[in-house]
């Protein structure tokens, strides 16, 4: 048992910050059928937990949630590889990132995963969620990048990206993966629920990926669907990233993109559609009809220069990624306010804050069902014990109503003090759990291997 002493509690999703409160997380192994997950939260709870591990701290929120991310991308930091100058977005896919995803291996993936993972717990992110590439190496990748989470400590979806780039094969193996890791947690979750010696609550799960849909055609795009069917999950699929996918959707197949999503079947409440630049009001309305989610990367759409998406304001459900980026949610914040802002749209940082809390409802979809926790991203009794612990000392109030203008202008991931998964702690007093020097010294030398075989691949 963990008691957290005297700590105010932030909540992103009211918003609001508490006056100095306890609160009560049980771990696994304290006692016989214990879950982990928050007991209590109250004044004073020493005396009913007098065997707790008492830690003390200023301000305790909930962890934060990376919608969208590419973690085979985390090798690519400094790349020293010729890649040929491109004139448009579909040239920067072909010279860069499809050189690199096809010089990723298992082992380069492993390194890659937990370098991004490890960087994404120290600075607060307890749950990310990947889309993941490399078709040299499709067969038991997922299983890979479960480990990884599992090593650094972290809760996440992931999925292979399904795409005919690489031939009918290649799209018949993402499909075939994406469905085999399905059946790995499903079968886990019911030996824990059989109540099989050992069996333990997978903290990860996964999606149907898919590429952009200007890299898949109908036949592949229903057999997503009926995976999606199948397997109970949603699509995780970028859409409308840059103006030619939507183009091209149009040209070649006479249907808007979220048109044909929605007519294969991938469109729903576990769905995540990245970027979603481009989308019409009318997809726009679509998407919200089936409460799927859209995965907004600010950074990234910046950094590739791919527009903006003026109808971000007309969405449900927005959640922030980061699309391969750092896993620094907060910064994520900042650019998604500050572009919005740039662009002349009509939301403020507060608008921007149930974006940042709505990565929670993802994993509720995906997670809240026998033995898992009633909701996250809460602090709450039978909340999952996903919690950060930070060392903030605000020159100003900081209340419900000025959170945002904090997060915009202050409260940063250099303050993030400890961060606890499922009730264990990944980083505790900025110490990590993991052997981050290790992680990092192992990952420096997969990253030349890529870079070679990049090279090699030229």
């Amino acid at each position: 048992m963990i008691l957290f002493e005297k700590v105010r509690v932030i909540d992103f999703s009211l918003p609001s910050v508490s006056p100095p409160v306890d609160v009560a997380v049980a771990q696994e192994g304290d006692g016989a059928g214990t879950l982990s997950g928050i007991v209590e939260v109250g004044p004073s709870l020493a005396a009913k937990y007098p065997k707790a591990r008492r830690v003390a701290g200023k301000y305790l929120s909930p962890g934060l949630v990376c919608s969208h991310t590419h973690l085979y991308s985390a090798l690519a930091r400094g790349l020293m590889v010729d890649i040929a100058p491109s004139k448009d977005f579909a040239q920067q896919l072909a010279h860069l990132w499809w050189r690199l995803d096809r010089a990723i291996d298992l082992p380069i993936l492993e390194s890659s995963a937990l370098a991004g993972l490890a960087d994404a717990a120290a600075c607060g992110v307890t749950s990310v969620v990947d889309h993941h590439a490399g078709p040299q190496s499709i067969d038991g990748s997922l299983t890979v990048l479960r480990k990884a989470y599992e090593r650094i400590g972290l809760r996440g979806l992931v999925c292979y990206e399904t795409t005919d780039r690489n031939g009918g094969e290649g799209a018949r193996a993402g499909i075939r993966e994406n469905l085999r890791f399905a059946r790995e947690i499903d079968a886990d979750r019911a030996a824990f629920a059989a109540g099989k010696k050992g069996a333990k609550l997978p903290l990860v799960d996964g999606a149907i990926g898919g590429h952009a849909l200007f890299t898949i055609g109908e036949e592949t795009l229903a057999a997503m669907g009926d995976a999606v069917k199948s397997s109970g999950r949603g699509a995780h699929i970028h859409a409308a990233e840059d103006k030619y996918d939507a183009v091209d959707s149009r040209h070649r197949f006479g249907a808007d993109l979220a048109v044909r999503l929605d007519r294969a079947g991938l469109l729903g409440p576990k769905s995540i559609v990245g970027h979603g630049v481009w989308l019409t009001e009318s997809e726009v309305e679509l998407i919200a009809e089936r409460d799927a989610f859209v995965a907004h990367n600010a950074r990234s759409n910046m950094n590739n220069a791919v527009g903006y998406n003026g109808l971000l304001h007309r969405h449900r459900n927005v959640v922030l990624g980061t699309d391969g980026m750092s896993a620094d949610m907060l910064e994520e914040f900042r650019f998604a306010c500050f572009r919005h802002r740039e662009s002349g749209g009509p939301w403020w940082p507060g608008d921007f804050l149930p974006c940042l809390d709505r990565g929670n409802r993802l994993l509720e979809r995906y997670f809240a069902g026998v033995g898992e926790p009633r909701s996250f991203g809460k602090v709450e009794a039978g909340a999952a014990a996903d919690l950060v612990l930070w060392d903030y000392d605000p020159p100003t109030p900081l209340e419900g109503a000025n959170i945002a203008g904090h997060l915009a202008f202050g409260l940063s991931s250099r303050q993030v003090r400890s961060v606890m998964v499922n009730g264990q702690f990944v980083i505790e007093d900025k110490v990590p759990a993991f052997d981050s020097e290790g992680m990092a010294a192992e990952a420096r030398e997969e990253a030349s291997r890529l870079w070679k075989r990049m090279e090699e691949r030229s």
